[in-house]
């Protein structure tokens, strides 16, 4: 089978998979309020579908408080933990992974200090396939 073809195959046995687990959203939205966020510039998504997350990319503020940050943890609507990613020393960009159409809250730490210094509510949204 000639590998283009197998690719077409593969992409097409994913996408069929995630509408029938109810999970596939087409051109996924991301709301968030930055201006008065310490921590977070902004936040963007360009990817043209999502399964169960989004990928978000997020700028940090040139601020004291952002450059404390150690992790960053996205917290669901019920409370649960979804994602924690390390921000290193002077990163002012980091890839988050976000619950696909629901409210979340990023919660910006300093893991030496136990210290929150920043959150920030997220909404997740876009075109959701059932």
């Amino acid at each position: 089978m000639p590998s283009n073809l197998s690719h077409v195959l593969l992409a097409v046995c994913v996408a069929v998979a995630f509408v029938f687990s109810g999970c596939l959203t087409f051109d996924p939205s991301l709301t968030a309020d930055t201006s008065e966020s310490s921590v977070f510039k902004t936040l963007s998504t360009d990817e043209p579908w999502a399964g169960h997350y989004v990928r978000v990319t997020a700028t940090l503020r040139s601020t004291a408080a952002a450059e404390n940050v150690t992790s960053i943890t996205v917290i669901q609507a019920n409370g649960q933990k979804y994602d924690s990613i390390d921000v290193g020393s002077g990163q002012t960009t980091v890839t988050l992974w976000v619950p696909a159409n629901q409210n979340s809250t990023l919660v910006a730490s300093d893991s030496v200090n136990s210290t929150t210094l920043d959150t920030l509510n997220v909404t997740t949204g876009g075109q959701y396939v059932v």
